[in-house]
């Protein structure tokens, strides 16, 4: 009888769906089953109405997102922070994790890294079952920021968020970040804002940063996805 690999759970952007996700992000989950590591990819439990979009989408686009079901998300848009609600996919994900886990570590992209990160964050409490995960991949994470008042001209964590975005003291986790110079949708400044939040804590250590030249999109590319599989799976040796 042989033993299953390491297992990674994998979560997608806003207006993706698992399948779309595990097909955009093909370069490093073929790396991983080569290297013989799981990956479990699931939808967001938010079905998106045109009226959530925080775009212009015409009728025959948003037709083709309905007909792909790729009207997911983790949580609704909002430009403001503090108006963003978490708790019923903090909670999907918790009880998907206490019901087919335990897992080695998270993947995951935008939207989706703005939770995972949170889950990373606070995973021994949200579910007792599973211990800390041994790797998490934020790819064009970012946080829930407000300018701040005492700082004019920089950013702060809104304060309902605060907790979610501290890491845990006790964090044996690698935290590896991915993000494109050139991308529109989470520039990479935000990107760079959510590693810093780490980089300046008391857990700086098992952190590391990959920048590419692309835009919002998970890079496909071998040359750089070679040395971040050989982090997660040195990770996952522990």
């Amino acid at each position: 009888m042989t033993t299953a690999g390491p297992k990674l759970l994998c979560l997608h952007g806003f207006l993706q769906n698992a399948k779309v996700f595990s097909e955009k992000s093909s370069g490093i989950r073929k790396l991983l089953k080569k290297a013989g590591i799981q990956t479990d990819y699931i939808d967001g439990p938010v079905v998106l109405e045109r009226k959530d979009l925080p775009f212009e989408m015409d009728d025959d686009k948003w037709q083709a997102c309905l007909d792909a079901n790729v009207n997911r998300a983790w949580f609704s848009h909002s430009e403001i922070s503090k108006e963003l609600d978490l708790s019923d996919s903090i909670k999907y994900v918790s009880e998907y994790i206490a019901k087919n886990g335990p897992y080695d570590g998270i993947i995951a992209f935008s939207q989706g890294a703005a939770l995972a990160t949170i889950i990373t964050n606070q995973i021994t409490t949200l579910v007792p079952t599973q211990p800390q995960f041994k790797v998490s991949v934020i790819i064009s994470g970012y946080s829930f920021t407000e300018p701040d008042p005492e700082h004019p001209g920089q950013l702060r964590i809104t304060e309902k968020f605060v907790k979610s975005f501290t890491p845990n003291p006790e964090r044996t986790t690698k935290m590896l970040f991915i993000y494109g110079s050139s991308d529109q949708a989470v520039p990479c400044q935000r990107s760079k804002y959510l590693y810093n939040i780490y980089e300046n804590s008391n857990v700086k250590d098992n952190l590391k940063a990959f920048e590419h030249d692309g835009g919002h999109m998970v890079p496909n590319k071998k040359g750089f996805l070679r040395p971040i599989v050989e982090e997660i799976s040195e990770a996952l040796k522990d």
